[in-house]
């Protein structure tokens, strides 16, 4: 049996929640909200179904990893907007086998939780805070492996050290691993995620805290959904970055090392590009030097997948020499791929301002994918371009990038610098669903 699931993409209400992740991804008590429709349609018998996401779906196709938790085949399908039911049927189940599950349950989307249809997820934040707690007392049933009810509404996972001292104040959940230090007030209407360090004399109610999130001594939290150092208040709408990492902090910040963009092997590579071809570089520099000009420009650019338009959001530093052709400009960005800042390939950098021009998801995807020395763009003839075709390809590399395609695509760029004409990459038209074509997408813009 086959079942689709349509992630929720554009909420103006909750934006603030999808900053980090896409709105399916958010943590809820340990899992995501995608985690749990997987889990309702297993066990309803679904054996296939396809996801459609049109935010970041990379990082919804990571989570759910084929599905083989599930022991169903997942797929995950790139849309440009978040369909609806109607179009979903139309568009997937048009000529249908028989083999779907029946309705409702054939095509869900999950703007809920399953079961709490009641308790829509993405009205306002109060709404989504509400439907947690909602959820809360149906999580902790005792099919919920490793968690105890220790009192009345009062939830605590595997391998989680509660001090003697702390005081816990029903209803409230606590994850796995996490530590509540002395005198810690945990509660009422408190969830703590997985690997939550809160420290002395701290205090929590009416409050989510994200995964892997620190909570300093004395820190007061209170109507609010804290992950990281970003800090939401439920009932005013209002968002904040807390800079004291003492007050409230990740302990492991996983979307900065995502936005790494490589690993030990391509940086010593870069490394050894830069040296190796220093006399290059040089004769560049001392060309701009003769001709009385700055041999280097400072650039900046935002950084991938921390939230691109944000003005909060960190930049990457990085340098073009100013009298070198169009790829040995690029030179000096080796280092930043030693730094673990650029990848050999992705998508090209973009200032705040270019970002903000990214209109819609399908187009932010851009942002999705590390930053690259070159990219697809490149080698379709749109070096350092904003155009319609150029957001087409970053959009399709971001979704559908690998090692094959890559490596076609540092082939043509290398032939291309070095005689002049590039090796045709592997056709991305072939992979790409009709809409998402570029050619498609410049007629329709």
């Amino acid at each position: 049996m086959k079942a689709l699931l349509i992630c929720p993409s554009d909420r103006p209400a909750v934006s603030h929640l999808a900053g980090a992740v896409p709105l399916s991804n958010v943590p809820i008590l340990g899992k995501s909200l995608l985690e749990y429709w997987l889990d309702h349609l297993a066990a309803l018998g679904a054996k296939e179904v396809v996801i459609l996401s049109s935010d970041r779906p990379h990082l919804v196709r990571r989570l759910v990893d084929g599905g083989i938790r599930w022991g169903i085949k997942v797929e995950v399908v790139p849309e440009r907007w978040e369909l609806t039911i109607t179009e979903a049927r139309a568009k997937y189940l048009g000529n249908s086998d028989g083999t779907w599950l029946s309705e409702p349950n054939d095509t869900i989307l999950m703007d809920h939780l399953p079961g709490l249809r009641q308790h829509p997820l993405f009205n306002s934040y109060a709404s989504w805070f509400e439907a947690v707690q909602a959820w809360m007392w149906r999580a902790g049933t005792p099919d919920r492996i490793g968690v105890r009810q220790i009192s009345p509404g009062v939830w605590v996972g595997l391998r989680s050290r509660i001090s003697p001292k702390a005081k816990l104040q029903a209803p409230c959940w606590i994850g796995r691993n996490v530590w509540v230090a002395d005198d810690a007030v945990i509660g009422p209407s408190a969830i703590l995620d997985d690997k939550v360090f809160v420290e002395k004399r701290a205090e929590i109610s009416h409050s989510v805290i994200g995964p892997e999130t620190f909570v300093g001594e004395f820190t007061d939290v209170r109507n609010s959904f804290a992950w990281g150092s970003t800090l939401l208040n439920w009932d005013r709408g209002s968002c904040t970055r807390v800079p004291d990492r003492f007050l409230l902090c990740a302990l492991a910040d996983h979307r900065l090392k995502e936005a790494k963009a490589t690993s030990f092997f391509p940086r010593l590579a870069a490394l050894i590009t830069l040296l190796a071809t220093w006399p290059v570089g040089f004769a560049a520099i001392l060309r701009s030097f003769f001709g009385n000009q700055p041999a280097f420009r400072a650039c900046r650019a935002v950084h991938p997948q921390l939230g691109g338009t944000d003005p909060r959001a960190p930049e990457i530093t990085y340098y073009e020499l100013t009298n070198a052709g169009r790829w040995l400009k690029r030179w000096p960005q080796l280092w930043n791929i030693f730094r673990g800042e650029f990848a050999w390939v992705g998508n090209r950098p973009l200032t705040k301002a270019q970002a903000a021009l990214l209109s819609n998801d399908f187009e932010r995807l851009w942002l999705n994918t590390s930053v690259g020395l070159v990219s697809l763009a490149d080698v379709r003839g749109c070096m350092d371009s904003l155009n319609d075709e150029s957001r087409a390809h970053a959009s399709f590399y971001s979704v559908q990038h690998h090692w094959t395609l890559d490596l076609s695509i540092l082939a043509s760029a290398l032939f291309e610098a070095v005689f002049g004409a590039g090796i045709e990459p592997i056709d991305e038209k072939e992979e790409l669903p009709v809409s998402l074509q570029p050619s498609v997408v410049k007629e329709k813009a």
